[in-house]
């Protein structure tokens, strides 16, 4: 069979079946920074750029594209450019935000966790099984908005990921190359290139995610007081990153 006869055969099939139910993968879709080596089949691509696709957008102009790269040379070659950038910024964000000082200094904690995680994920940014370079085709001047009508696109992308059994990461590893990158790809320069997201079968698991408890992020009728059912439900696992409650 041709690769032609492949795409004619999906083009007639349905979605493939999700793995989990909506909430759930809304509550346990984790940053998933380490991939197992294997490609991202076209079927299960085409169920997250169609989830993603499906995204608002302001009067809904859907004005998001996406550039999907996975194996040919010019993916190889921006992942490459990418990785580099990666590089160069993570170094100093490792030290600026004391990665390794406090709690850090315990490998077992979880911020020494993560910064092995970020290690590892810059050092193979170019071994990712797929990127997904989501952009903004701009119809007026650059404003505080715009970003919503392309960030709900790409936690689309990220859920159907998850409901598929595959994972991803959001990043902004690309600015320190953003220039290169656009003339490689053949991106116009007035398009707005809104971030990076990697995506691969997770080499480990998604999980229940750590966040700050729901009555320090969510207020009633005043400022700072939370509502009385603004309660975690049981087993609940919190963090201590962010701001302080209040602030």
């Amino acid at each position: 069979m041709t690769d032609l006869d492949d795409l004619a055969v999906l083009a007639h099939r349905p979605l493939p079946r999700d793995t989990v139910g909506l909430l759930e993968g809304l509550t346990t879709t984790r940053a998933i920074r380490r991939y197992a080596p294997e490609p991202v089949p076209p079927e299960a691509l085409r169920a997250m750029l169609f989830a993603a696709t499906r995204a608002p957008s302001g009067s809904n102009r859907q004005p998001f594209r996406f550039v999907v790269l996975t194996d040919g040379p010019r993916a190889r070659a921006a992942k490459r450019l990418i990785a580099a950038g990666a590089s160069r910024l993570w170094a100093p964000k490792r030290a600026t935000d004391r990665y390794d000082a406090g709690s850090g200094a315990d490998p077992a904690s979880p911020k020494a966790r993560m910064a092995v995680t970020m290690q590892h994920f810059v050092e193979h940014f170019e071994d990712v099984p797929v990127l997904v370079l989501p952009c903004l085709v701009r119809y007026r001047a650059p404003n505080p908005m715009e970003g919503a009508s392309v960030y709900p696109a790409c936690q689309n992308l990220l859920l159907a990921a998850r409901a598929l059994g595959y994972g991803g990461a959001f990043t902004g590893w690309h600015v320190a190359v953003e220039g290169e990158l656009k003339a490689l790809l053949g991106i116009p320069d007035e398009v707005f290139l809104a971030g990076t997201i990697t995506i691969g079968r997770p080499a480990g698991h998604h999980g229940p995610v750590r966040r700050r408890p729901l009555d320090e992020l969510v207020y009633g009728e005043r400022w700072g007081e939370p509502p009385g059912w603004a309660v975690d439900p049981p087993g609940t696992r919190h963090t201590a990153a962010g701001p302080p409650a209040g602030a």
